[in-house]
């Protein structure tokens, strides 16, 4: 597996402790000219492509908290030209291969908070290119998408009861709630153009005012 990432002491670290058949590429997926680097030394080092997973995205400044045009353009470079991009310069391996792509949105595709115009923005077009792409490739490459939930990709697992009953699976998610989906997508062959939420049903419960000791403040 090769994987991009812009922080160069924390990738390495993570090559470090995961030494076997993985390589990283430092540099900003902002970039087209990385991008197409990139490509070049995942196939000097696979030797083919099977599998595009785009995965980055930056940003939940909104129009409250000053966001200006040049950092929302920012956070749709990373979260949504990058994988048009990637998904581009992959295209012939892809066909070639009878590959796949797995975009990760986020569930704030559908529902915000408030101040989060850029990166909500970044994640309901993500949902929108997958559909687009799964037309554009068919039937050679099957492209989806998974939209997560509230997962922890941090080491403190130390939640609060309430917490976890706030989601209705009764846990917050990790990150192997979601690699198991693009696994699950990467080996099926006949689902595409979809988006799959992994929130622990968290977005699929309706609550009013009283309601699971929520209650609204105006």
């Amino acid at each position: 597996m090769c994987f991009i990432d812009i922080d160069e002491k924390r990738s390495s670290d993570f090559i470090k402790e995961h030494p076997n058949n993985l390589f990283c590429f430092h540099g900003d997926v902002a970039d087209p000219s990385v991008l197409n680097k990139f490509i070049e030394y995942a196939l000097e080092k696979l030797q083919r492509i099977d599998g595009l997973v785009n995965n980055a995205c930056r940003g939940n400044k909104g129009i409250l908290s000053g966001l200006t045009y040049e950092e929302f353009d920012y956070t749709l470079s990373v979260g949504l030209k990058a994988p048009f991009e990637l998904s581009r310069l992959c295209r012939d391996e892809l066909i070639k291969n009878k590959g796949r792509i797995i975009n990760i949105a986020s569930t704030r595709a559908f529902q915000s908070e408030p101040d989060t115009e850029a990166y909500a923005s970044a994640k309901g077009g993500i949902v929108a290119l997958t559909h687009a792409l799964a037309m554009s490739l068919a039937p050679h490459v099957l492209v989806n998408c998974i939209a997560p939930g509230w997962i922890n990709v941090t080491d403190n697992d130390d939640f609060s009861p309430e917490d976890r009953a706030a989601v209705p699976a009764g846990r917050v998610g990790t990150p192997k709630d979601i690699s198991d989906m693009v696994l699950f997508l990467c080996r099926q062959d006949f689902i595409t153009g979809e988006t799959f939420v992994v929130d622990g049903g968290m977005s699929k419960r309706m609550i009013y005012h009283g309601d699971w000791n929520w209650f609204y403040k105006l």
